[in-house]
């Protein structure tokens, strides 16, 4: 029987004090650093982890380990993945290549570790109905935490040399329905949480994001793979659809009773999403909450939107392939508050589009992970170190 524990009953952390002892990370400036410009100290632009509480223009490094010792202990290992708590603001998790996951249950004022020598966490999410059921998907293999991360169990391994699994997701609406995807492009899908597990659909490429539209109905689901592009299912993914062969509109500015906002321009000759060179080759996908069905994909190219029957492109100050956008994120509350994250800086829009600001990143990693708190409070920075 799965035992459900309040945030107050979580675990403290202690039992982890041996794993904690056997890392090796250099010794860094502690928890709570503002930063405001770009000429930030050696040891707050090696934090990992940032939180902004007035939308990015000011950043706080939060990355101290919980410890009994009286030394402050950092993490600065490459952040992979931000994960929520849907039922506990103050929890967030984050996946490392090489570190295993670190979690808070105080908005990142102290973090604990746990599968610290398992391999690169390609994905990981919080059972929306039960705080304490965790699942990860570490290089070949999905683990499950039904303790609060204290003790973790295999549900599946992917035996072949050089496969992994790239993702994971969950049915809101039936969370015994689990989905993974692989490497080479194979959906896998298990109704009995976790347990067993089918192979779904195949891809032609690795799946990087699965995305369920568990806000509006999760019979809606996408995939996003790495070069080619997004699919589509209405059918909970028994079928699939491609959707990049779509119209691709661009936006336009339009002032109105003094205000500015976009709108999409629409012609006779309309181009197809596809048909944009290197457009299918993928950096980040988010799913828009304040709409039923939406999606922001980001590349290379700059930042598209699909609304369900067409795809819409952003004017981006960045320009087309002139710097890398590595994250995008869309305000839960404000569709119209989108962001997204370069090698070096930060931008944002607070009109959907028709005006765009930028600011220094509070690193000199690049902004690898962008995520918002559920109620938009709090905006999240998880950094990256690209190998040259």
């Amino acid at each position: 029987m799965t035992k459900h524990l309040s945030a107050s009953s979580r675990p403290n952390g202690k039992y982890l004090i041996f794993y904690l002892s056997l890392l090796c990370l250099p010794l860094f400036l502690s928890a709570c650093i503002s930063v405001k410009s770009s000429n930030t100290s050696n040891a707050t632009s090696a934090s990992a982890f940032f939180i902004s509480t007035d939308f990015g223009q000011t950043w706080g490094a939060k990355n101290k380990i919980a410890n009994v010792e009286a030394a402050t202990k950092t993490f600065t290992n490459n952040i992979t993945k931000i994960a929520l708590d849907p039922q506990d603001e103050k929890a967030i998790y984050l996946g490392t290549t090489d570190s295993g996951i670190y979690y808070t249950y105080n908005y990142g004022a102290s973090w604990e570790n746990t599968l610290p020598y398992s391999g690169t966490v390609n994905d990981l999410f919080v059972h929306p109905k039960d705080k304490c059921q965790l699942y990860a998907a570490i290089h070949n293999k999905i683990l499950k935490s039904e303790d609060c991360a204290r003790t973790w169990t295999d549900l599946y391994f992917e035996p072949r040399a050089g496969q992994y699994i790239s993702s994971l997701a969950i049915n809101y609406q039936n969370p015994e329905i689990i989905f993974a995807g692989t490497k080479e492009g194979a959906l896998l899908r298990s109704v009995d949480k976790g347990l067993s597990w089918s192979v779904y659909h195949r891809f032609d490429s690795k799946i990087s994001e699965i995305l369920i539209m568990n806000h509006s109905d999760s019979n809606i689901m996408y995939v996003a793979l790495e070069s080619q592009g997004v699919w589509r299912s209405m059918d909970a993914g028994a079928n699939w659809e491609d959707v990049m062969p779509l119209p691709l509109y661009q936006l336009e500015n339009v002032t109105e009773n003094d205000k500015t906002f976009t709108r999409a321009v629409i012609t006779d000759d309309k181009k197809l999403m596809s048909k944009v060179s290197g457009v299918k080759i993928l950096s980040d996908v988010t799913v828009d909450l304040t709409t039923k069905d939406n999606l922001l994909y980001a590349n290379k190219i700059g930042i598209f939107r699909f609304t369900g029957d067409h795809w819409e492109q952003y004017k981006l100050l960045t320009s087309k392939n002139k710097a890398s956008i590595y994250s995008v994120t869309v305000n839960p509350l404000n569709g119209q508050e989108i962001y997204y994250g370069t090698n070096n800086a930060f931008y944002f829009t607070k009109d959907g589009g028709a005006n765009w600001q930028n600011k220094a990143l509070p690193t000199t990693k690049i902004a690898k992970e962008l995520e918002f708190s559920p109620n938009s409070k709090y905006l999240y920075l998880g950094t990256y170190v690209i190998e040259q």
